[in-house]
């Protein structure tokens, strides 16, 4: 599923890329992107959770989203407020799914497991542009020669997620071909 994630982003990015070169309004595909990029990630990472709070977290960012979308932020601005409150669940889910590495290690080498790797990515991206997103609006409007600066660091952090990512990816890889 996370190659799924990394398709839908480097879909969104060619998009995007595109849509700023037209020079024409880019969030409808961004604000998509979000719930997308969240809902697979969070699918990752509560894979196996049994706890219904979860679901009703889930399916709650996902509807937030949705009306966050269509009816309050709308698709012509950045939905900030969708981007918030995904990045600050899914913040909370890998912290839990570290803090229970931690106390069990499966095995003696953690840097091993797949999951660690994903759940570094997602504390750097989702943590390193929480206040990014949260004030994008209002920094675009008051003070507009600091949005490049702003998308700068942004697009700095998630090539490094994007690293993470892919060593999630080839750690799986390796561990289904040769077990250590």
């Amino acid at each position: 599923m996370l190659v799924w994630a990394i398709c839908a982003s480097v879909l969104s990015d060619t998009i995007l890329l595109v849509l700023v070169n037209l020079r024409t309004n880019m969030w409808p595909v961004g604000n998509l992107f979000l719930l997308i990029h969240f809902s697979l990630l969070f699918l990752i990472l509560s894979d196996g959770r049994k706890n219904p709070i979860w679901k009703v977290l889930f399916y709650g960012s996902i509807v937030f989203g949705v009306i966050n979308y269509f009816f309050l932020q709308t698709p012509s601005k950045f939905n900030s407020y969708t981007a918030y409150s995904t990045g600050m669940l899914i913040i909370t889910l890998s912290l839990i799914l570290l803090y229970e590495m931690m106390n069990d290690i499966p095995l003696q080498r953690i840097q091993t497991l797949p999951k660690l790797w994903l759940s570094f990515g997602v504390l750097l991206y989702y943590g390193g542009t929480l206040f990014i997103f949260l004030f994008n609006n209002y920094l675009s409007e008051h003070l507009p020669q600091m949005r490049l600066s702003l998308w700068i660091v942004h697009n700095s952090i998630n090539i490094l997620k994007n690293v993470f990512f892919f060593a999630t990816i080839w750690v799986n890889y390796k561990s289904k071909i040769s077990p250590l």
